[in-house]
């Protein structure tokens, strides 16, 4: 079994037995990178260098992507014995593919404990599900591939990651409130509707928390924020759920204080 790790929620890095290696220049990190957003699939050569190497291609792309390669798994496996075949970064006749535990990817791991606290929260467990969340979170060291932001095709990785995120923050939100700490819950509905104004269901659990911490005023303030907010950013209304939320705020709904905290959907 490797002892190889790498780490992609931040600035790329990889360790072997705990140690940091280098990974070499930006086109070894740029391969790594998209290996890893692969989750474990083989992924083409041709494809590789599509991606690494976008309309800049080198006078002989295999033999350029050949040289990362092998950079890369000298770095990975420092170890390996010569003639010995890589168990780090595999060839096979689709392409490369990246062989690590689950576990040995920050990414992966980060995701499985995401979908534990979503989980654990649909069945009523908030203890439970602020453990996961926590943990969760305690991974994240920065934007995914923070180093490697010029690169689009990991646009779609960077984007499922920050959305993960973004549910794991509102699943440690819901639970704090569920627990009753209105006051730790409120800070982080505070701070997520700073880092994603757009998202509504992060405006709409802000809101419900306010207003459960007896803050009725604030949690109408904090609702026509999010109208204005949506209507500057994208020209549109706030969706059905927050415009209904709103409405139940102006009018004081009594069961709006004692409903329990806002469903926890499925992280996408």
């Amino acid at each position: 079994m490797t002892d190889t790790a790498v780490q992609v929620l931040g600035p790329m890095a990889a360790t072997v037995g705990g140690t940091r290696v280098r990974l070499g220049g930006p086109r070894p990190r740029a391969v790594l990178a998209a290996l890893v957003a692969a989750g474990g699939a083989t992924v083409p050569e041709q494809h590789l260098i599509d991606a690494v190497w976008d309309d800049r291609l080198p006078a002989r792309p295999r033999h350029a992507l050949h040289t990362c390669v092998a950079d890369l798994r000298r770095a990975l496996e420092p170890h390996r014995p010569a003639g010995h075949a890589p168990s780090v970064l595999r060839h096979g006749p689709g392409g490369y593919r990246l062989s690590l535990a689950p576990d040995a990817v920050d990414a992966r791991r980060f995701a499985a404990l995401v979908e534990r606290a979503g989980a654990a929260a649909r069945a009523h467990r908030p203890h439970d599900a602020l453990t996961s969340a926590d943990r969760a979170l305690s991974l994240w060291r920065g934007p995914a591939f923070a180093d490697l932001a010029h690169l689009s095709f990991l646009d779609p990785e960077r984007w499922r990651l920050t959305e993960l995120r973004c549910a794991a923050r509102e699943i440690r939100a819901n639970a704090l409130l569920t627990l009753d700490a209105h006051h730790l819950a409120v800070a982080e509905c505070a701070l997520l509707t700073t880092e994603a104004p757009l998202r509504e269901s992060a405006w709409a659990l802000r809101a419900r928390t306010l207003y459960r911490s007896g803050r009725q005023a604030e949690a109408a303030a904090v609702l026509h924020t999010a109208r204005r907010t949506l209507r500057d950013e994208l020209g549109v209304h706030p969706g059905p759920e927050l415009a209904h939320l709103t409405q139940r705020v102006l009018v004081h709904d009594p069961a709006l204080a004692a409903e329990p905290a806002a469903p926890v959907r499925r992280p996408a």
